[in-house]
């Protein structure tokens, strides 16, 4: 027996999103009542996922899902909050998770996913900016390996033709290679458009880190490629790898512009339930592909290079609400 149970005192009569009648200052649901969420934002790990936490509004429903590391976490205007784990894998089966869980109906749902990431070392990419995401590409599938010059290199998976329909498959939107997807436009331009107006924090650290990359110390919200592998990475080789392959994958369309752990296996899942046009990915940058000038990569793996992660996730949350208010007043 699953109850659901309310965190809070006052519950109003109604709650409008899922249909459901619940008695005033009640505080436990009737038994397994289906909610139908507005929005779920998708969160990582702890960090992104006490960015949201931290909100009180987010303690009015809570809902304990077999295969989530955390429970769902809902406001009374019917979006809700989970962590999902860091990589591909953890963020496929918390995804399918929520969508065989007979409690919830997600076939409105728009997911979220919301956090930080690596970015390009490039004039644009100053830390603390965020960028909603237009592809989500692959990483790993493929051959990663050491050239004749002992570089590293990378080769597509085993096709010599995937441009031509009926050869080997497409590219895009293949369900048995997962290697790119392109994010609905429609959902996609809709965010841009509500966060045309969106003001980004900034921090003196970060603006000083900035300064120390040589890029811009405005933090802004852009539209790019995402490209998510479950390894960690840095370097000026890697770097050219992941703009290869997101040249390759979107046949020029798009560009790279950061790098993150989980996106991938979120919208794979929801591919395979019919849902990946319900999908938008948010991610706020937190470091470089490079190291800063006069560190080596070996110096950034024993530092960390999260220069600025605090700053990004909160600048994520920004952008991620000025998109929920957005779809709210849609669903109206």
């Amino acid at each position: 027996m699953r109850i659901r149970v309310i965190l809070g005192v006052v519950v109003v009569a109604m709650i409008g999103w899922s249909g459901i009648e619940v008695p005033a200052f009640a505080n436990v649901l009737p038994e397994n009542p289906v909610i139908n969420p507005k929005v779920i934002v998708l969160t990582a790990f702890p960090p992104e996922w006490h960015a949201w936490t931290i909100h009180k509004s987010y303690h009015y429903k809570t809902l304990s899902i077999p295969g989530l590391f955390r429970p769902l976490i809902c406001n009374d205007k019917g979006v809700c909050v989970t962590e999902t784990g860091e990589g591909e894998m953890n963020a496929a089966i918390s995804v399918t998770s929520l969508i065989k869980d007979p409690a919830i109906d997600l076939k409105k749902t728009i997911f979220i996913r919301s956090g930080i990431a690596g970015g390009v070392d490039e004039k644009q990419t100053a830390l603390g900016s965020v960028y909603i995401n237009n592809w989500i590409i692959s990483w790993a599938f493929g051959h990663h390996y050491l050239s004749d010059k002992k570089t590293l290199a990378w080769a597509p998976p085993g096709c010599d033709d995937y441009a031509t329909p009926g050869h080997c498959g497409e590219y895009t939107q293949n369900s048995l290679e997962n290697l790119a997807y392109k994010v609905n436009p429609q959902l996609l331009d809709l965010a841009v458009k509500a966060t045309a107006k969106v003001r980004l924090d900034n921090t003196p650290v970060a603006q000083h880190l900035d300064q120390t990359f040589a890029i811009s110390n405005k933090p802004k919200v852009m539209v790019g490629a995402t490209i998510t592998g479950n390894d960690f990475w840095i370097g000026k080789e890697n770097q050219a790898i992941a703009q290869q392959i997101v040249q390759l994958y979107t046949h020029g369309e798009a560009k790279y512009t950061n790098t993150a752990m989980e996106d991938l296996g979120d919208i794979a899942a929801l591919s395979r339930f019919g849902l990946a046009d319900h999908y938008l990915s948010i991610r706020g940058i937190s470091d470089i592909d490079i190291p800063p000038p006069g560190k080596t990569e070996e110096e950034i793996w024993k530092t960390g290079d999260l220069y600025a992660s605090e700053l990004a996730e909160n600048n994520a949350v920004i952008v991620t609400n000025a998109v929920i208010n957005q779809i709210l007043k849609g669903k109206q």
